[in-house]
Protein backbone atom coordinates (compact mmCIF):
# COMPACT_ATOMS: atom_id res chain seq x y z
CA UNK A 1 0.00 0.00 0.00
CA UNK A 2 1.36 3.19 -1.04
CA UNK A 3 0.88 6.57 1.40
CA UNK A 4 1.93 10.35 0.75
CA UNK A 5 1.99 12.76 3.44
CA UNK A 6 0.23 15.71 3.32
CA UNK A 7 0.50 18.68 4.61
CA UNK A 8 -2.11 20.41 3.55
CA UNK A 9 -6.11 19.55 3.07
CA UNK A 10 -7.98 20.56 -0.03
CA UNK A 11 -9.99 22.60 2.67
CA UNK A 12 -7.16 24.76 4.39
CA UNK A 13 -5.44 25.14 0.31
CA UNK A 14 -9.03 26.94 -0.29
CA UNK A 15 -9.18 28.89 2.71
CA UNK A 16 -5.34 30.16 2.24
CA UNK A 17 -6.47 31.64 -1.12
CA UNK A 18 -9.64 32.92 -0.30
CA UNK A 19 -8.45 34.65 2.35
CA UNK A 20 -5.54 36.46 0.52
CA UNK A 21 -7.81 37.10 -2.81
CA UNK A 22 -10.40 38.13 0.29
CA UNK A 23 -7.60 40.57 1.58
CA UNK A 24 -6.36 41.97 -1.41
CA UNK A 25 -9.94 42.80 -2.26
CA UNK A 26 -10.85 44.43 0.54
CA UNK A 27 -8.14 46.57 0.29
CA UNK A 28 -8.42 47.64 -2.83
CA UNK A 29 -11.87 48.31 -2.99
CA UNK A 30 -10.66 50.21 -0.08
CA UNK A 31 -7.92 52.21 -1.95
CA UNK A 32 -10.76 52.48 -4.49
CA UNK A 33 -13.33 54.15 -2.35
CA UNK A 34 -11.28 56.57 -0.40
CA UNK A 35 -12.25 59.98 -1.07
CA UNK A 36 -8.76 61.34 -1.45
CA UNK A 37 -6.15 62.33 -4.64
CA UNK A 38 -5.47 59.62 -7.14
CA UNK A 39 -1.64 60.36 -6.00
CA UNK A 40 -2.64 59.19 -2.62
CA UNK A 41 -4.97 56.12 -3.73
CA UNK A 42 -2.03 55.41 -6.42
CA UNK A 43 0.54 55.64 -2.90
CA UNK A 44 -1.57 52.83 -0.91
CA UNK A 45 -1.89 50.74 -4.01
CA UNK A 46 1.63 50.37 -4.95
CA UNK A 47 2.37 49.92 -1.05
CA UNK A 48 0.07 47.61 -0.80
CA UNK A 49 1.76 45.51 -3.89
CA UNK A 50 5.04 46.24 -2.32
CA UNK A 51 3.88 44.63 1.13
CA UNK A 52 2.07 41.91 -0.33
CA UNK A 53 5.44 40.66 -2.74
CA UNK A 54 7.43 41.33 -0.01
CA UNK A 55 5.89 39.05 1.87
CA UNK A 56 5.54 36.33 0.00
CA UNK A 57 9.88 36.66 -0.80
CA UNK A 58 10.60 37.08 2.79
CA UNK A 59 8.55 33.71 3.86
CA UNK A 60 10.27 31.89 0.87
CA UNK A 61 13.85 33.16 2.13
CA UNK A 62 13.39 32.36 5.72
CA UNK A 63 11.86 29.04 4.15
CA UNK A 64 15.08 28.38 2.47
CA UNK A 65 17.24 29.28 5.20
CA UNK A 66 15.50 27.07 8.02
CA UNK A 67 15.65 24.02 5.17
CA UNK A 68 18.99 24.52 4.02
CA UNK A 69 20.52 24.17 8.00
CA UNK A 70 24.15 25.20 8.36
CA UNK A 71 26.43 22.68 6.98
CA UNK A 72 25.08 22.72 3.49
CA UNK A 73 25.27 25.33 1.10
CA UNK A 74 22.53 28.56 1.39
CA UNK A 75 20.17 28.97 -1.54
CA UNK A 76 20.02 32.52 -0.29
CA UNK A 77 23.21 34.87 0.11
CA UNK A 78 22.87 36.82 3.64
CA UNK A 79 22.84 39.57 0.83
CA UNK A 80 19.31 38.67 -0.54
CA UNK A 81 18.19 38.03 3.20
CA UNK A 82 19.02 41.60 4.07
CA UNK A 83 17.39 43.02 0.74
CA UNK A 84 13.89 40.28 1.87
CA UNK A 85 14.18 41.43 5.39
CA UNK A 86 14.26 45.39 4.92
CA UNK A 87 12.23 45.17 1.99
CA UNK A 88 9.83 44.11 3.86
CA UNK A 89 10.09 46.44 6.58
CA UNK A 90 10.15 48.84 4.20
CA UNK A 91 6.78 48.11 2.51
CA UNK A 92 5.48 47.97 5.90
CA UNK A 93 6.62 51.37 6.97
CA UNK A 94 5.36 52.55 4.01
CA UNK A 95 2.00 51.75 4.28
CA UNK A 96 1.87 52.28 8.18
CA UNK A 97 3.39 55.83 7.32
CA UNK A 98 0.54 56.56 4.93
CA UNK A 99 -2.07 54.95 7.28
CA UNK A 100 -1.17 57.65 10.28
CA UNK A 101 -0.88 60.78 7.37
CA UNK A 102 -4.15 60.30 6.08
CA UNK A 103 -6.49 62.65 6.92
CA UNK A 104 -9.76 60.14 7.61
CA UNK A 105 -11.15 59.33 10.35
CA UNK A 106 -9.72 56.88 12.63
CA UNK A 107 -12.55 54.20 11.65
CA UNK A 108 -10.80 54.71 7.99
CA UNK A 109 -7.40 54.45 9.25
CA UNK A 110 -8.21 51.41 11.19
CA UNK A 111 -9.98 49.81 8.12
CA UNK A 112 -6.74 50.45 6.10
CA UNK A 113 -4.84 49.08 8.98
CA UNK A 114 -6.44 45.95 9.49
CA UNK A 115 -6.67 44.85 5.79
CA UNK A 116 -2.65 45.92 5.41
CA UNK A 117 -2.49 43.51 8.10
CA UNK A 118 -4.89 40.78 6.57
CA UNK A 119 -3.34 40.85 3.34
CA UNK A 120 0.04 40.68 5.07
CA UNK A 121 -0.66 37.47 6.89
CA UNK A 122 -2.94 35.55 4.51
CA UNK A 123 0.44 36.44 1.74
CA UNK A 124 2.82 34.42 4.22
CA UNK A 125 0.00 31.71 4.28
CA UNK A 126 -0.56 31.12 0.90
CA UNK A 127 3.12 31.15 -0.04
CA UNK A 128 3.86 28.80 2.76
CA UNK A 129 0.80 26.36 1.06
CA UNK A 130 1.28 26.90 -2.36
CA UNK A 131 5.30 25.83 -1.22
CA UNK A 132 3.63 22.91 0.66
CA UNK A 133 1.61 21.53 -2.18
CA UNK A 134 4.53 22.04 -4.28
CA UNK A 135 6.63 19.93 -2.61
CA UNK A 136 4.06 17.07 -2.10
CA UNK A 137 4.65 16.73 -5.38
CA UNK A 138 7.73 16.18 -5.31
CA UNK A 139 7.84 13.55 -2.42
CA UNK A 140 8.32 9.80 -2.91
CA UNK A 141 5.69 7.95 -1.80
CA UNK A 142 5.86 5.59 1.60
CA UNK A 143 5.60 2.03 0.91
CA UNK A 144 4.19 -0.08 4.00
CA UNK A 145 5.29 -3.52 3.20
CA UNK A 146 4.13 -6.31 5.81
CA UNK A 147 7.45 -8.08 7.72
CA UNK A 148 5.87 -11.37 5.83
CA UNK A 149 6.66 -10.00 2.41
CA UNK A 150 10.04 -10.16 2.83
CA UNK A 151 11.80 -13.25 1.68
CA UNK A 152 15.31 -14.25 3.34
CA UNK A 153 17.43 -15.86 1.03
CA UNK A 154 19.92 -18.81 2.14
Amino acid sequence: MMNQRKRNTTAFTFMAWASFIGAFVAMFIGIYTLEESLSVKGYFAVCALFLTMSAFVLQKVIRDNLEDGYESRKRNTSAFTFLAWSSFALALLGMFIGIINLEQLLSVKGYYAVTALFLTMSSFVLQKTVRDNNDEDALTPVQHVHASEFKVEE
